[in-house]
This record gives C-alpha cells, sequence and structure tokens, in this order.
C-alpha cells in the first residue's frame, strides 16, 4: 500500500510542469513548457505579459522581455492588440515606479522606452537558463 501511494504521488508531481520564478516588483515568470512561459503580477491590478516569452531580464526597477505571440488568443490574458500580427517578435517594458506595463512593442519603440527610462538591462536570460 505504501509503495502504492508513493508511486501516485511521484507521478503526480512528475505530470505537473508549472515552474515559477519571482522576479521584481511582485512580478513572477511562470513556465508551462517551451511553448507556454508567461510573466504574471501577483497582483489582481497588475497588467501580465502574454505567452511566448522568450527572452527576458529583470533588476529592482525594470522588466524587460521579449515574446512571441500564441497563434490564437487565450481567456487568460487581457485582449492584446498585436499591430504587426502573430508572427512578429514583440518587446515589453515594466517600470516599477510608475506600475507602467508598455507593449507590445516593435524593436524600435522598444529601443526608444528603453533610453527614454535610463534601462541598462539586456534581453539575455532565456526560460530554460
Amino acid at each position: 500500500m505504501r509503495k502504492l501511494l508513493f508511486l501516485l504521488l511521484a507521478f503526480s508531481f512528475s505530470t505537473c510542469s508549472d515552474r515559477t520564478r519571482d522576479l521584481s516588483g511582485g512580478y513572477f515568470l511562470r513556465e508551462e513548457g517551451a511553448e507556454m512561459v508567461d510573466i504574471l503580477s501577483y497582483s489582481s491590478t497588475g497588467r501580465e505579459i502574454p505567452a511566448n516569452v522568450i527572452s527576458y531580464n529583470y533588476d529592482e526597477d525594470f522588466i524587460i522581455a521579449c515574446q512571441q505571440p500564441l497563434k490564437s488568443d487565450n481567456i487568460m490574458y487581457t485582449n492584446t492588440q498585436y499591430f504587426y500580427g502573430r508572427d512578429s517578435i514583440y518587446y515589453w517594458l515594466i517600470v516599477h515606479h510608475s506600475k507602467l506595463v508598455l507593449g507590445p512593442l516593435s524593436k524600435s519603440q522598444f529601443v526608444d522606452a528603453l533610453s527614454k527610462y535610463k534601462v541598462q538591462l539586456m534581453l539575455d536570460r532565456h526560460p530554460y537558463d
């Protein structure tokens, strides 16, 4: 009986693919496999960065992310307008002190936002690193 219970517990933990990683400013990275990585807020009023986050970085003041949108809408996320279509790469900036979430941005808009807010981060972290 104990062996059966152990096997059931081991199986239930092995099938659970969710992993989370605390970032900053009340946000966390959630991983549900390679195609479902997003950045969510612990606060019910915070905006999210929808899946699929492919690169990110953070410090105590900012979170930056690069995202390849999912092919279709997911009801879990706030309605997001992708102006260049879902096949494009988008960028995001979260400014903690003003509770501002900028995105989805084009590369040039992202570079401008990094300059405006004096962000010194680079997109060098990947969810599965």
